[in-house]
């Protein structure tokens, strides 16, 4: 067993669509979605499909908390970013109040560095977004994403 794989049943996590590149799980009592990157990277159109069935999901159980495991990447996409940023997680904020999201990086540094770049820019060119008004945070495992 993988240790991805105990993680998701030490949380005792529900499987509710999987792809190539993505697969998600919920825990419906405490209201949270775990989208997990399976590949090193993903194609920009396979990425918002995968987030478009999570705002399903999250619309149906009323997901209060959305984790974002994305350890097995090593491919930074600024364009999936930006769409994930500004328009997906606005309109789940606007459509369905979700505020938490959790994130678990790759250990690189370099990706981290991207990440941190990649989210300055994108604030520097949106001012008016709702990022002010989301709970964002970075944890190092699953466990950790459903406590902080």
């Amino acid at each position: 067993m993988s240790a991805f794989q105990q993680e998701i049943q030490d949380q005792n996590l529900t499987q509710v669509f999987r792809n190539e590149y993505v697969a998600a799980y919920t825990d419906a009592t405490k209201k949270i979605l775990l989208c997990q990157t399976l590949a090193s990277y993903i194609p920009i159109h396979v990425f918002k499909a995968s987030f478009l069935q999570c705002s399903e999901q999250i619309a149906k159980e009323g997901v209060e908390r959305f984790v974002f495991d994305k350890r097995s990447l090593r491919a930074f996409h600024q364009p999936s970013m930006e769409w994930y940023f500004v328009s997906w997680k606005q309109e789940m904020y606007h459509a369905h109040g979700l505020r938490v999201h959790r994130k678990i990086l790759p250990p690189e540094q370099w990706f981290q560095k991207c990440v941190e770049a990649g989210r300055h820019e994108i604030e520097q060119k949106y001012p008016d977004n709702i990022f002010g008004k989301l709970d964002i945070g970075y944890t190092a495992n699953i466990a950790e994403a459903f406590q902080a």
